[in-house]
Protein backbone atom coordinates (compact mmCIF):
# COMPACT_ATOMS: atom_id res chain seq x y z
CA UNK A 1 0.00 0.00 0.00
CA UNK A 2 1.25 3.47 -0.83
CA UNK A 3 1.51 5.82 1.56
CA UNK A 4 0.32 9.36 0.62
CA UNK A 5 2.31 12.43 -0.10
CA UNK A 6 1.56 14.80 2.88
CA UNK A 7 0.94 11.64 5.11
CA UNK A 8 3.64 9.85 5.82
CA UNK A 9 7.45 10.99 7.35
CA UNK A 10 9.93 11.72 4.89
CA UNK A 11 7.66 12.76 1.88
CA UNK A 12 8.59 16.01 0.42
CA UNK A 13 12.65 15.42 1.67
CA UNK A 14 15.28 14.97 -0.31
CA UNK A 15 17.25 11.78 0.33
CA UNK A 16 20.34 13.56 1.52
CA UNK A 17 17.92 14.55 4.45
CA UNK A 18 17.77 10.97 5.21
CA UNK A 19 21.45 10.88 5.11
CA UNK A 20 22.03 14.25 7.41
CA UNK A 21 19.85 12.91 9.99
CA UNK A 22 22.15 9.95 10.22
CA UNK A 23 24.98 11.69 10.31
CA UNK A 24 25.89 10.65 6.97
CA UNK A 25 27.75 12.62 4.82
CA UNK A 26 26.40 12.96 1.13
CA UNK A 27 29.27 14.09 -0.22
CA UNK A 28 30.96 10.87 0.28
CA UNK A 29 27.96 8.82 -0.69
CA UNK A 30 27.61 7.04 -3.82
CA UNK A 31 24.42 6.52 -4.94
CA UNK A 32 23.56 2.98 -7.13
CA UNK A 33 20.40 2.61 -8.79
CA UNK A 34 20.68 -1.51 -9.84
CA UNK A 35 18.92 -2.03 -13.09
CA UNK A 36 19.32 -5.62 -14.93
CA UNK A 37 17.17 -7.03 -17.56
CA UNK A 38 13.69 -7.23 -16.61
CA UNK A 39 13.83 -11.08 -15.40
CA UNK A 40 16.86 -10.58 -13.37
CA UNK A 41 15.67 -7.58 -11.40
CA UNK A 42 12.73 -9.48 -10.15
CA UNK A 43 15.64 -12.52 -8.68
CA UNK A 44 18.07 -9.11 -7.39
CA UNK A 45 14.86 -8.43 -5.26
CA UNK A 46 14.29 -11.33 -4.11
CA UNK A 47 17.85 -11.64 -2.92
CA UNK A 48 18.24 -8.19 -1.63
CA UNK A 49 15.37 -9.48 0.83
CA UNK A 50 16.30 -13.16 1.12
CA UNK A 51 20.30 -14.19 0.09
CA UNK A 52 21.40 -10.37 1.11
CA UNK A 53 24.89 -12.03 0.81
CA UNK A 54 24.34 -12.82 -2.48
CA UNK A 55 23.16 -9.43 -3.96
CA UNK A 56 26.45 -7.49 -2.52
CA UNK A 57 28.60 -9.69 -4.22
CA UNK A 58 26.35 -8.56 -7.37
CA UNK A 59 27.37 -4.77 -6.51
CA UNK A 60 31.09 -5.92 -5.18
CA UNK A 61 32.28 -5.40 -8.29
CA UNK A 62 31.80 -2.96 -11.27
CA UNK A 63 32.91 -1.30 -14.68
CA UNK A 64 35.85 0.94 -14.54
CA UNK A 65 34.41 4.23 -14.40
CA UNK A 66 32.26 3.43 -11.30
CA UNK A 67 34.91 1.23 -9.85
CA UNK A 68 36.98 4.62 -9.99
CA UNK A 69 33.59 6.43 -8.08
CA UNK A 70 33.53 4.10 -5.41
CA UNK A 71 37.05 3.98 -4.54
CA UNK A 72 36.14 7.51 -3.81
CA UNK A 73 33.13 6.78 -1.98
CA UNK A 74 33.06 6.43 2.13
CA UNK A 75 29.51 4.93 1.94
CA UNK A 76 27.03 3.40 -0.70
CA UNK A 77 22.91 3.76 -1.20
CA UNK A 78 21.95 1.25 -2.90
CA UNK A 79 18.60 1.11 -4.66
CA UNK A 80 17.36 -0.85 -7.23
CA UNK A 81 15.54 0.07 -10.32
CA UNK A 82 11.84 0.44 -9.77
CA UNK A 83 10.20 2.18 -12.71
CA UNK A 84 11.80 4.74 -14.96
CA UNK A 85 12.48 7.61 -13.45
CA UNK A 86 12.16 5.90 -9.47
CA UNK A 87 14.72 3.70 -7.40
CA UNK A 88 13.54 1.65 -4.45
CA UNK A 89 16.15 1.66 -1.74
CA UNK A 90 17.90 -1.69 -0.44
CA UNK A 91 20.54 -0.23 1.80
CA UNK A 92 23.28 1.78 2.97
CA UNK A 93 26.89 0.45 3.07
CA UNK A 94 30.13 1.33 4.63
CA UNK A 95 32.96 1.24 1.67
CA UNK A 96 35.64 -0.27 3.60
CA UNK A 97 38.19 -1.07 0.86
CA UNK A 98 39.02 -3.35 -1.87
CA UNK A 99 41.38 -5.87 -3.31
CA UNK A 100 42.30 -6.66 -6.77
CA UNK A 101 41.16 -9.82 -7.58
CA UNK A 102 41.44 -11.97 -11.03
CA UNK A 103 38.44 -12.53 -13.37
CA UNK A 104 39.03 -16.67 -12.87
CA UNK A 105 39.16 -16.29 -8.82
CA UNK A 106 35.65 -14.00 -8.44
CA UNK A 107 33.84 -16.21 -10.60
CA UNK A 108 35.05 -19.33 -8.57
CA UNK A 109 33.07 -17.41 -5.75
CA UNK A 110 29.45 -19.26 -4.18
CA UNK A 111 28.10 -16.11 -4.27
CA UNK A 112 29.03 -15.25 -7.96
CA UNK A 113 28.15 -19.23 -8.56
CA UNK A 114 24.78 -18.43 -7.22
CA UNK A 115 24.12 -15.22 -9.44
CA UNK A 116 24.84 -17.27 -12.39
CA UNK A 117 23.17 -20.16 -11.19
CA UNK A 118 19.59 -17.90 -10.83
CA UNK A 119 20.66 -16.02 -14.49
CA UNK A 120 22.81 -13.66 -13.94
CA UNK A 121 24.82 -12.82 -17.30
CA UNK A 122 26.16 -9.69 -16.98
CA UNK A 123 29.58 -9.21 -15.87
CA UNK A 124 31.24 -5.42 -14.77
CA UNK A 125 34.39 -6.87 -15.34
CA UNK A 126 33.77 -7.54 -18.75
CA UNK A 127 37.21 -7.23 -20.92
CA UNK A 128 39.41 -7.23 -17.67
CA UNK A 129 41.21 -9.99 -16.38
CA UNK A 130 41.73 -8.26 -12.78
CA UNK A 131 39.94 -5.67 -10.83
CA UNK A 132 39.03 -4.53 -7.56
CA UNK A 133 36.31 -6.56 -5.79
CA UNK A 134 34.65 -3.59 -2.91
CA UNK A 135 34.58 -4.59 1.08
CA UNK A 136 30.49 -3.13 1.30
CA UNK A 137 29.51 -3.57 4.80
CA UNK A 138 26.11 -2.99 5.26
CA UNK A 139 25.40 -0.66 7.82
CA UNK A 140 21.54 -0.56 10.21
CA UNK A 141 21.11 3.14 9.41
CA UNK A 142 17.91 3.63 7.42
CA UNK A 143 17.36 0.02 7.35
CA UNK A 144 13.81 0.72 8.47
CA UNK A 145 13.12 2.26 5.09
CA UNK A 146 15.01 -1.20 3.02
CA UNK A 147 11.59 -1.72 0.11
CA UNK A 148 10.11 0.72 1.15
CA UNK A 149 11.40 3.99 0.41
CA UNK A 150 10.99 4.83 -3.41
CA UNK A 151 13.08 8.14 -4.37
CA UNK A 152 13.07 9.91 -8.01
CA UNK A 153 16.21 9.24 -9.99
CA UNK A 154 17.10 12.13 -11.91
CA UNK A 155 17.51 11.74 -15.60
CA UNK A 156 19.13 9.96 -17.21
CA UNK A 157 18.18 6.74 -16.30
CA UNK A 158 21.34 5.34 -17.89
CA UNK A 159 23.41 6.86 -15.22
CA UNK A 160 23.34 4.45 -12.71
CA UNK A 161 25.94 5.67 -10.24
CA UNK A 162 25.43 9.61 -8.90
CA UNK A 163 27.15 11.39 -5.72
CA UNK A 164 24.31 12.07 -3.22
CA UNK A 165 26.02 15.77 -2.71
CA UNK A 166 25.74 16.70 -6.13
CA UNK A 167 22.03 15.61 -7.17
CA UNK A 168 18.21 15.73 -5.97
CA UNK A 169 16.59 12.43 -4.89
CA UNK A 170 13.37 13.34 -4.00
CA UNK A 171 11.40 10.62 -1.66
CA UNK A 172 8.17 10.26 -4.30
CA UNK A 173 6.48 7.36 -2.05
CA UNK A 174 6.66 5.23 1.31
CA UNK A 175 5.01 2.12 1.10
CA UNK A 176 3.62 0.05 3.89
CA UNK A 177 5.25 -3.22 3.02
CA UNK A 178 8.38 -3.90 1.53
CA UNK A 179 8.50 -3.52 -2.28
CA UNK A 180 11.28 -6.17 -2.83
CA UNK A 181 8.57 -9.29 -2.81
CA UNK A 182 6.76 -7.64 -5.48
CA UNK A 183 3.51 -8.46 -6.99
CA UNK A 184 2.32 -11.76 -7.36
CA UNK A 185 2.22 -13.03 -10.98
CA UNK A 186 -0.76 -14.06 -12.52
CA UNK A 187 -1.00 -18.12 -12.89
CA UNK A 188 -0.10 -17.71 -16.54
CA UNK A 189 2.93 -15.85 -16.11
CA UNK A 190 4.48 -17.89 -13.76
CA UNK A 191 7.80 -19.65 -15.20
CA UNK A 192 10.52 -20.48 -12.36
CA UNK A 193 13.73 -22.29 -12.87
CA UNK A 194 14.80 -24.30 -9.80
CA UNK A 195 16.77 -22.14 -8.37
CA UNK A 196 14.91 -19.60 -8.39
CA UNK A 197 11.79 -22.09 -7.19
CA UNK A 198 14.46 -22.23 -3.75
CA UNK A 199 14.21 -18.31 -3.81
CA UNK A 200 10.64 -17.05 -4.13
CA UNK A 201 8.75 -15.02 -2.17
CA UNK A 202 6.44 -16.58 0.56
CA UNK A 203 3.52 -14.66 -1.12
CA UNK A 204 4.47 -16.51 -4.42
CA UNK A 205 4.39 -20.09 -2.23
CA UNK A 206 1.43 -19.55 -1.09
CA UNK A 207 -0.37 -18.84 -3.88
CA UNK A 208 1.16 -22.16 -5.54
CA UNK A 209 -0.07 -24.21 -2.55
CA UNK A 210 -3.47 -22.65 -3.34
CA UNK A 211 -3.91 -23.36 -7.11
CA UNK A 212 -3.91 -26.66 -8.33
CA UNK A 213 -4.15 -27.93 -12.41
CA UNK A 214 -1.85 -29.28 -14.96
CA UNK A 215 1.90 -28.09 -15.26
CA UNK A 216 4.56 -28.28 -17.11
CA UNK A 217 8.33 -28.87 -16.50
CA UNK A 218 11.11 -28.51 -19.54
CA UNK A 219 14.80 -30.16 -19.19
CA UNK A 220 16.74 -27.36 -20.85
CA UNK A 221 19.55 -29.96 -21.25
CA UNK A 222 17.84 -32.23 -22.70
CA UNK A 223 15.32 -29.82 -24.43
CA UNK A 224 12.42 -32.44 -22.68
CA UNK A 225 8.73 -31.78 -21.19
CA UNK A 226 6.93 -33.22 -18.75
CA UNK A 227 3.03 -32.45 -18.03
CA UNK A 228 1.66 -33.37 -14.57
CA UNK A 229 -1.65 -32.13 -12.36
CA UNK A 230 -2.21 -31.34 -9.08
CA UNK A 231 -5.35 -32.04 -7.61
CA UNK A 232 -7.43 -33.29 -4.46
CA UNK A 233 -5.21 -33.11 -1.70
CA UNK A 234 -2.31 -32.23 -3.52
CA UNK A 235 -1.16 -28.59 -5.01
CA UNK A 236 1.11 -27.06 -7.42
CA UNK A 237 3.68 -26.12 -5.00
CA UNK A 238 3.63 -29.59 -3.54
CA UNK A 239 3.93 -31.52 -6.60
CA UNK A 240 7.02 -29.13 -7.68
CA UNK A 241 8.84 -29.37 -4.19
CA UNK A 242 8.60 -32.80 -4.80
CA UNK A 243 9.87 -33.21 -8.49
CA UNK A 244 12.74 -30.69 -7.53
CA UNK A 245 14.12 -33.41 -5.29
CA UNK A 246 15.18 -35.39 -8.51
CA UNK A 247 12.22 -36.27 -10.09
CA UNK A 248 9.74 -37.31 -7.17
CA UNK A 249 7.67 -39.82 -8.35
CA UNK A 250 8.35 -39.71 -12.25
CA UNK A 251 10.50 -41.97 -13.30
CA UNK A 252 12.50 -40.21 -16.36
CA UNK A 253 12.40 -36.48 -14.07
CA UNK A 254 14.76 -38.40 -11.60
CA UNK A 255 17.40 -38.97 -14.54
CA UNK A 256 17.28 -35.19 -15.10
CA UNK A 257 19.18 -32.46 -13.00
CA UNK A 258 17.26 -30.31 -10.97
CA UNK A 259 19.06 -27.15 -11.91
CA UNK A 260 18.27 -27.12 -15.45
CA UNK A 261 14.42 -27.60 -15.22
CA UNK A 262 12.02 -24.65 -15.93
CA UNK A 263 8.79 -24.96 -13.93
CA UNK A 264 5.33 -23.45 -15.06
CA UNK A 265 1.78 -23.86 -15.78
CA UNK A 266 -0.36 -25.03 -18.73
CA UNK A 267 -4.05 -24.91 -16.69
CA UNK A 268 -5.99 -23.70 -13.10
CA UNK A 269 -8.85 -26.30 -12.66
CA UNK A 270 -11.23 -25.91 -9.90
CA UNK A 271 -10.87 -28.00 -6.76
CA UNK A 272 -14.29 -29.34 -6.75
CA UNK A 273 -13.26 -31.12 -10.47
CA UNK A 274 -13.34 -34.96 -9.83
CA UNK A 275 -10.08 -36.57 -10.18
CA UNK A 276 -11.11 -38.44 -13.46
CA UNK A 277 -11.74 -35.20 -15.24
CA UNK A 278 -8.45 -33.68 -14.32
CA UNK A 279 -6.57 -37.21 -16.29
CA UNK A 280 -8.52 -36.57 -19.45
CA UNK A 281 -7.42 -33.18 -19.54
CA UNK A 282 -4.08 -33.61 -18.31
CA UNK A 283 -4.07 -36.38 -21.04
CA UNK A 284 -5.01 -34.40 -23.74
CA UNK A 285 -1.82 -31.73 -22.73
CA UNK A 286 0.26 -34.96 -23.20
CA UNK A 287 -0.76 -35.66 -26.85
CA UNK A 288 -0.55 -31.95 -27.29
CA UNK A 289 3.10 -31.46 -26.49
CA UNK A 290 4.01 -34.65 -27.26
CA UNK A 291 5.52 -35.85 -24.04
CA UNK A 292 5.16 -39.38 -23.76
CA UNK A 293 6.75 -39.83 -27.62
CA UNK A 294 9.19 -37.33 -26.97
CA UNK A 295 9.26 -36.04 -23.74
CA UNK A 296 9.30 -36.94 -20.21
CA UNK A 297 6.19 -38.95 -19.56
CA UNK A 298 6.22 -42.22 -19.74
CA UNK A 299 2.37 -42.82 -19.82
Amino acid sequence: MLIAANDAEGIGMDFSDFLRKNEIESDKTLMLRHSPPDKFRTVLRWLASKEPGVFNCYQATQYSKAEAAMAKAAYVASFIGHAPGKALFVGLYKQAGSKLVTDAAFRALKPYQRLVELGHKSDPAKYRRKYQRFDLRPIPDLSEWKGRLIIDWPPPDLGWFKWASKNTFPVHAITQESELVGRIPRWEEVKLRFAELELCPESLRAELRRWRGIYFIYDTEQGKGYVGSAYGDQNIWQRWSMHAKRGGDARKLKQCDPRNLVFTILEITNHKMPADEIFKIESNWKHRLHTIAHGLNVN
